[in-house]
């Protein structure tokens, strides 16, 4: 599979390694081997059949939050995750994966998501019977991060659509909870196109999938499609779809809102998905202001510290990457921080202790009462 990436080898060769500056693993660790630079070097070294392909090599594959900021810095728009994805599935087929995503994947097997855990059974105790018992043509996907990690998302969307007076949606109720983004970005190939093959078929029964989760979204948009499982048109952002009843609508909003916070843009939604602006806009009409910024921020953003399993095999340094992210917050004293990804702000809060994290849904669902009668 490396055999397909050989002009982007080349081209990384003779490069003086821009990237490196922009990737949040190389910051944190300090080792030009794991920056994109270093990896694609040592990549393209197996490529010619110059290093084998041993269980240390395989173990640098998984030394990336596949965040995409290398690509953003890279003036060639070279893109290294694929690179990068191809060399994990060649670590899982040749049984050299790192010890700790082995566990992973054996973890993830036994309920079919990476918390080991009935899914469906701790949704049905997060929402009242109702929203399972409707049937409808518009589902709303909790994803499993969301389900086991940041519950009230899923109460804030549903009390959200209730003030809103949006009444046709359900919840997706199928016992698989997971989108399979867990498996792929293991590398394990095989596995995710079993699963993803279950969710295709449920899936396409319904005419609208939405979810608040960008990793998830862009897994059943992006990944699903490039095994021919085409579900792009079904899918929807949480934001794509409240975006005209916020704008087109008149609500009453709770006095306490107009405060200053700040916006993190998820390395899915921003660079993946192309979502910017839309949080952005979602967030002054409610509060009257633009949220503060990060410096790094947009496109530029940098990551939370939780993508790509990289927190699997390194645990420690996957915190350092979020604690340094939160400390520009604590410069800016800013007292709430709102993002949109479960596993940012799963991943914040655990490392945060002064600072409020909100989902953006949940922030929304906070600051409006309903609509005006």
């Amino acid at each position: 599979m490396l055999d397909d990436h050989q002009s982007k080898f080349e081209t990384c060769s003779a490069c003086p390694s821009l990237c490196q500056s922009a990737c949040p693993v190389f910051s944190a660790e300090g080792n030009r081997t794991v920056s994109p630079w270093g990896l694609m070097q040592t990549l393209h070294q197996v490529q010619k059949k110059n290093l084998a392909f041993t269980p240390e090599i395989a173990d640098l594959a998984y030394h990336c939050l596949t965040c995409g900021a290398c690509k953003e810095q890279c003036e060639l728009n070279v893109d290294v995750l694929p690179i990068l994805q191809d060399a994990r599935i060649e670590a899982v087929k040749n049984e050299v994966a790192p010890k700790p995503i082995t566990g992973f994947l054996e973890k993830f097997h036994r309920h079919n998501n990476p918390f080991s855990k009935d899914l469906l059974y701790r949704l049905k105790e997060i929402l009242p019977a109702k929203y399972f018992e409707k049937r409808t043509q518009v589902m709303y996907y909790a994803t499993c991060t969301t389900i086991s990690k940041t519950p009230e998302i899923i109460r804030d969307t549903f009390s959200l659509f209730e003030k809103l007076k949006i009444d046709f949606v359900g919840i997706y109720a199928d016992p698989i909870q997971c989108c399979g983004y867990p498996l792929i970005s293991a590398g394990a190939e095989a596995d995710f196109i079993d699963l993803a093959e279950i969710n295709y078929h449920s899936f396409k029964k319904y005419k609208l999938i939405i979810t608040g989760s960008p990793a998830c979204a862009y897994t059943l948009k992006k990944t699903y499609a490039k095994y021919d499982m085409g579900l792009e048109n079904r899918i929807v952002t949480i934001n794509q779809f409240l975006k005209p009843y916020l704008k087109n609508i008149n609500y009453k909003l709770k006095k306490s809102v107009r405060t200053k916070l700040m916006y993190h843009d998820p390395c899915y939604l921003s660079r993946h998905l192309g979502e910017v602006e839309l949080p952005r806009e979602m967030i002054a009409q409610i509060s009257g202001y633009q949220p503060v910024e990060f410096l790094d921020n947009r496109e530029k953003a940098g990551c939370s510290g939780q993508g790509g399993c990289y927190s699997v095999i390194e645990k420690e340094t996957a915190d350092s990457i979020t604690v340094k992210r939160l400390a520009e917050a604590y410069e800016k004293k800013i007292g709430t921080l709102v993002t949109q990804c479960p596993s940012c702000v799963y991943k914040m809060r655990k490392n945060s202790k002064k600072i409020v994290v909100k989902d953006l849904i949940s922030y929304l669902n906070d600051s409006i009462e309903g609509l005006v009668e």
